[in-house]
């Protein structure tokens, strides 16, 4: 892999030679078991986006058990990300300072445990309950598994490692919409909506059982270092001010009481990165490598995934309620209707290292331009007269949205975290899942006030908000762009 641009030069992992002409000694050989042990890890990741997303469809039907009351459906909907993006630094730098294996395996532990509560729960308190301590555990497994990848596989392998990293994420989204519409449809059992979470509980069992027979202990990157409490408590306030009002827009007045909240985040935000540069100079342990800010390639890289995220997630949840209030489709129905975009992610993430190969750093940009060219699919749909030419063109576009969502993540994630040092790479995974939360929250928001009219009387607009999130991926474009001529002048990897 890469050197960290911009900074001191790392070792690369085949050799060790240095860049100074001094020696270091080899690593170890890697890890013959370790696409068993990927194949264990991308559960995490898959899970994290399937229960984030699962609930925009089968919300409904838990809504008529429990009749819940406005708030109450907001925290069951959207408690699990707020926990989840306010842990998501904490839970990768946890993984830097005790292990990565045993805080991936902790992280699925109680992530098994808080499903089957989610599950079992018998009121909308013990169900918004057990939602947050499943966002909480989310947080704790889903860094360590980009960090394992960064750490784990010799750099010729890491590109096909993130390949299926990505399609893990991406069908973790999709399939959740789709079974999170089919699940309570078909009512298995008789359960409704229970098997939504249930289906996650065998999964995570058997992840704890065998994950140690493919991957050994690691150890810890930063071992003795010591934890650092003041900067996870100004991280973890920080972040939530910004997104309690996002993710309240509706339910609080936003002006000028979140932009009161957003503001008071960002000055906080700002002491948080103040203190953790005091803390480096001082050569204490701190949260966040802040260093990682001053390389150019990992900033362009974070902030295009923080473009795609506020354009795909809104997207998908507004495409969901459309088609069941506008277009008339049942749950089931409407949760199908993602089924192009799962196939096409799959295919996606296969063609990326290949395409990358022959066209180059180019192919970043075809790949956002597919994002953006395919979710633009959705308001032509909704323009048609004809629901066979309507449906026909949207699922269209949902396969061309998938080509590029597969064809992406892998080659954006690869160069973010090539510029993270190992020993911080459960750090920089955290600092690139926070800014996916933080993207998909401030999307939502944006969404929200173009969706909803000033008067409750009058219908929703779901064509301007469909098209406002084609225009965030149409600026996601450009960045891309930006970020080609980065890479190029500060070196590819």
């Amino acid at each position: 892999m890469t050197e960290l641009v911009d900074r001191q030069p790392v070792a690369r992992f085949g050799g060790h030679e240095r860049a100074d002409g001094g020696h270091s000694p080899a690593p170890p050989p890697p890890n013959p078991r370790r696409w068993w042990a990927l194949l264990l890890l991308l559960v995490g990741p898959f899970l994290s986006l399937f229960d984030q997303f699962c609930v925009n469809l089968a919300a409904p039907s838990v809504n008529q058990s429990f009749r819940m009351t406005p708030f109450e459906f907001q925290a069951v909907v959207g408690g699990y990300g707020l926990v989840y993006g306010l842990g998501l630094i904490t839970g990768g730098r946890l993984g830097d300072l005790f292990g990565r294996r045993r805080m991936y395996r902790a992280g699925i532990a109680v992530f098994a445990l808080t499903t089957l509560a989610c599950a079992l729960a018998w009121s909308p308190g013990s169900l918004i309950a057990a939602r947050l301590a499943q966002g909480a555990a989310a947080a704790l497994l889903q860094p360590q598994v980009l960090a394992l990848i960064r750490t784990q596989f010799p750099p010729a392998e890491q590109p096909r490692a993130l390949s299926w990293f990505a399609v893990s994420m991406s069908l973790g989204m999709v399939l959740g919409q789709i079974l999170g519409g089919a699940l309570p449809a078909w009512d298995v059992f008789g359960l409704g909506w229970r098997p939504v979470f249930l289906v996650a509980v065998p999964l995570c069992l058997a992840v704890f059982l065998l994950l140690p027979a493919t991957l050994g202990a690691d150890r810890p990157a930063l071992a003795g270092k010591g934890a650092d409490v003041t900067g996870a408590v100004l991280s973890a306030v920080s972040v939530a001010l910004v997104l309690l009002p996002l993710a309240a827009v509706r339910q609080w007045p936003f002006l000028p009481t979140g932009l009161a909240l957003c503001a008071a985040g960002c000055v906080l935000a700002a002491v948080f990165v103040r203190n953790q540069r005091a803390r480096v100079r001082r050569g204490r342990p701190a949260l966040l490598p802040v260093d990682l800010f001053s390389v150019p390639v990992f900033v362009h890289g974070v902030l295009l995934n923080f473009l795609l995220y506020m354009a795909s997630v809104p997207f998908a949840v507004v495409l969901a309620l459309y088609l069941q209030d506008e277009a008339g489709l049942s749950s089931a129905q409407a949760g199908l209707t993602f089924t192009p975009a799962a196939v096409a992610i799959a295919v996606g993430s296969r063609l990326a290292v290949p395409l990358r190969t022959r066209l180059g750093e180019r192919v970043l940009v075809l790949a956002a331009a597919l994002i953006a060219l395919g979710l633009a699919a959705a308001p032509a749909a909704a323009a048609l007269d004809s629901d066979g030419a309507s449906m026909a063109v949207l699922l269209t576009g949902m396969a061309v949205y998938g080509l590029g969502n597969g064809m992406i993540v892998p080659l954006l994630t690869g160069a973010v975290m090539s510029r993270v040092p190992p020993k911080d790479a459960g750090a920089g995974a955290g600092v690139l899942a926070t800014t996916q939360q933080l993207a998909a929250a401030l999307g939502i928001a944006v969404v929200g006030i173009v969706l909803y009219p000033a008067s409750d009387a009058r219908p929703l607009r779901y064509t301007p908000a469909m098209v406002s999130e084609v225009v965030i991926a149409a600026l996601a474009v450009v960045l891309a762009g930006r970020l080609v001529a980065v890479l190029r002048r500060h070196g590819t990897g």
